[in-house]
């Protein structure tokens, strides 16, 4: 029996639309179930309000074999933008009484995610943790819960937080001496992942390139993945491993159509030991407000990947011809890559390709609204044009981190 303690909310996308109930428990829920072929020896232990229970009673199949619920007045939902933007959360999660609404649970093997609408108190032989909170996330000492092997999923932010430290080093003393984990798995996003253990060597778990990109549960899916294997007696570097590959596959997919190891060949290993340097020039048009939020959105994203970005708009501005355009030209010259908006084909933004693809720079267009016709050029000297912005900031990162 394996027991998923998680919670189960509403996803809402603006671009690209996705309207889902899922959240980090029942998804994990459909992944376990996926890996296992039966649903059987699953237990799902979730916070819900009338809505969310009625739902889950009438699901078939279901993805769980036993389910428990605590009522609460309203559940959760989570608006996004874009994948990669902060979701605004309704309601509030201030306004819920994290004491009030608590789980006890004991069982053999837990999958554990953090709430952020009450808490749980678990007692288990196996427990695999993911606090899920890149606020304000809680230590498992500090949920007042027990486990015979304790096996942390987090991802550096959240390591960060809870630590209080930066040093990867330090964040494996926080978490292997004063968490008393058998095992740490810290993931460091675009770099994969390093599973940490007590006396044993680092191991460093790759990440996977795509031919799409869909962020949106992966944190849910690498967990689950993770804990079905280890569960199941497999070492904690296979968990690791397997948990990589399948949420790379998840990522390209938007759903749980897993594969063997290697066996997928729109998924490739990438070997990324440090973010790269160069220089990211974004390129777009900045006339309107629809215009510069989607440039800001784009360079913020950037950004939270660590890569150094210019942008003419905010390290430029607006300007004569004679102020502005060498500034541009000059940051063009010390750019690694290109990342152009290209809808709406504005002259500069194609002057800026056309100068980078001449320098050997190369370039990823998002275009979303543009006939084939209209960007043949471009298709034509090797430009990466994509109609997704996830896919197309990823791609950003990947060429980049290869030509360094």
């Amino acid at each position: 029996m394996i027991t998923v303690i998680g919670g189960t909310y509403d996803e809402l996308c603006f671009e690209p639309h996705w309207k889902e109930r899922f959240g980090s428990g029942l998804r994990a829920c459909w992944v376990i179930n996926t890996l296992g072929g039966s649903n059987k020896d699953i237990k799902f232990c979730t916070f819900a309000d009338p809505s969310i229970e009625e739902f889950l009673k009438m699901l078939s199949p279901a993805p769980f074999s036993k389910l428990e619920t605590a009522n609460i007045r309203e559940s959760i939902k989570f608006y996004y933008d874009h994948p990669l933007i902060t979701p605004r959360i309704f309601p509030r999660p201030d306004t819920f009484n994290r004491v009030e609404n608590t789980f006890i649970s004991q069982e053999k093997n837990i999958l554990y995610y953090g709430f952020m609408e009450g808490s749980a108190i678990v007692n288990g032989k196996k427990v695999v943790y993911d606090p899920q909170s890149p606020v304000m996330p809680i230590s498992f000492s500090k949920t007042g819960s027990q486990a015979e092997e304790l096996v942390y999923v987090i991802n550096y932010r959240e390591a960060t937080l809870l630590s209080g430290k930066t040093e990867i080093q330090h964040i494996k003393d926080y978490f292997l001496k004063e968490e008393k984990a058998v095992a740490l798995v810290l993931k460091m996003g675009p770099r994969g992942a390093l599973v940490a253990s007590p006396g044993k060597s680092d191991i460093l778990v790759p990440v996977y390139r795509t031919n799409n990109v869909w962020p949106i549960g992966s944190g849910d899916v690498f967990a689950a993945v993770f804990a079905f294997h280890w569960f199941n007696n497999k070492d904690i570097e296979y968990a690791a491993i397997q948990a990589s590959w399948q949420t790379a596959a998840y990522c390209n997919s938007k759903d749980f159509q897993f594969s063997e190891l290697g066996s997928n060949s729109e998924i490739r290993q990438l070997k990324i030991t440090q973010y790269p340097q160069g220089q990211v020039y974004l390129a777009g048009p900045f006339f309107t407000y629809s215009e510069r939020w989607l440039v800001n959105e784009i360079r913020r994203s950037l950004l939270e990947m660590n890569l150094n970005v210019f942008s003419p708009w905010h390290d430029v501005g607006h300007g004569i011809a004679s102020e502005v355009v060498q500034k541009d030209i000059a940051a063009l010259d010390n750019s690694s890559i290109v990342f152009a908006v290209l809808d709406g084909l504005d002259s500069g933004t194609l002057f800026e390709i056309g100068y980078a693809v001449k320098q050997g720079i190369p370039t990823i267009g998002y275009v979303e609204n543009e006939s084939s016709e209209s960007v043949k050029m471009l298709e034509g000297t090797g430009c990466i044009l994509e109609k997704d912005l996830t896919t197309a900031v990823y791609k950003c990162f990947w060429k980049l981190s290869e030509n360094e």
